[in-house]
């Protein structure tokens, strides 16, 4: 792999609020993240019947096709963000799903929820792979901490990913990320992206959520980085 890849970053042009934040990863930087992810000892095991299962009891909630699993990651990622983005209502029903999905894996959740181990799977590639990890990892932060937030500034958060300062923020990110800067470039966005919420509403907590919406993403290959 080359020492340094620039990431690609493409914004989703939409007229409309997303929660989940809207940006791609190129593959090699995907498959980068992957590799800070990659397990040691006997994390490694994910049980995939009971991932399928479990998948299968999430997917009911949201009308999606049986045969949807892990491996369509950007279906998942696109019927969540439009539930996510109805109202509060519908925003609270993908929260008390990813609950019980939680639940439903209980101690495999996060060995199965590892980019790494994702793409090792059969039949993932590197942005359906990216996009389920993301999605599930965007909902910690979104259904825990940055619930009552969330539902408080529903749609001033929202809205923000369609922001001049949004794609200010990931622009940067897009032009000066690599994998020898890949980490602190992750920590500069979730600072500029603290510092573009919080500006554009006024509100400390706004900051936050900006930033740790992007941060979970990648808490994983870069622990340690804070908002």
């Amino acid at each position: 792999m080359r020492s340094a890849v620039i990431a690609l970053v493409v914004f989703v042009a939409v007229s409309r609020s997303d929660f989940l934040l809207p940006f791609q990863l190129s593959d090699d930087l995907i498959n980068y993240t992957a590799q800070l992810e990659q397990p040691i000892n006997n994390e490694t095991v994910c049980p995939l019947a009971q991932l399928n299962y479990c998948q299968y009891s999430f997917n009911m909630n949201f009308g999606l096709n049986s045969s949807i699993t892990y491996s369509n990651g950007s279906d998942i990622f696109s019927t969540i963000q439009n539930y996510m983005n109805m109202n509060t209502t519908e925003l609270n029903k993908v929260c008390k799903a990813r609950t019980n999905f939680y639940h439903c894996l209980g101690h495999s959740y996060f060995t199965c929820m590892n980019l790494h181990t994702r793409l090792q799977s059969n039949n993932t590639d590197s942005s359906n792979g990216f996009d389920y990890v993301r999605t599930f990892r965007s909902l910690e932060w979104i259904c825990g901490g940055g619930l009552r937030d969330a539902n408080n500034q529903f749609t001033s958060f929202g809205s923000f990913s369609n922001s001049t300062i949004y794609q200010g923020c990931m622009t940067t990110f897009n032009q000066t990320a690599t994998t020898n800067n890949f980490c602190s470039s992750v920590q500069a966005t979730g600072n500029c992206l603290s510092s573009a919420n919080s500006n554009s509403t006024g509100q400390a907590a706004a900051g936050r959520f900006g930033c740790e919406s992007f941060r979970y993403t990648f808490n994983k290959a870069c622990p340690g980085l804070q908002c």
